[in-house]
């Protein structure tokens, strides 16, 4: 041997580290199958069902900065009670701020 290394053993880590690298990105970006986008006054909302009685608000990644804002909080509570057709009865603000967390009530349905 010359003293160098064999050329296939240079390039392995190289290929460990970019498949461990797709592999951890695998689930960043894959929506939520069961979210629906909302528009309430020309406002576009992400609306998911996280359990029965809880569902979570989001607006565009380009909005999150400015949605805890009680303006948005109105819109937000409105998005959620059209999509799940039940009251909120209490909501809370997650993730800094970049999402709404609501609690439904669905006994009484709304009437639209």
């Amino acid at each position: 041997m010359n003293g160098r290394k064999p050329v296939h053993t240079m390039w392995i880590p190289w290929a460990l580290t970019a498949v461990s690298l797709m592999a951890g990105c695998a689930g960043i970006g894959k929506a939520d199958p069961t979210a629906q986008r909302i528009d309430v006054e020309g406002q576009t909302y992400v609306i998911s069902q996280l359990t029965a009685s809880t569902w979570t608000a989001i607006a565009p990644a380009s909005r999150n900065t400015a949605i805890a804002t009680p303006s948005n909080r109105a819109l937000l509570l409105q998005a959620i009670e059209r999509q799940s057709g039940c009251k909120v009865t209490d909501a809370d603000y997650s993730r800094n701020g970049a999402q709404l967390d609501a609690q439904v009530d669905c006994s009484s349905r709304l009437k639209n």
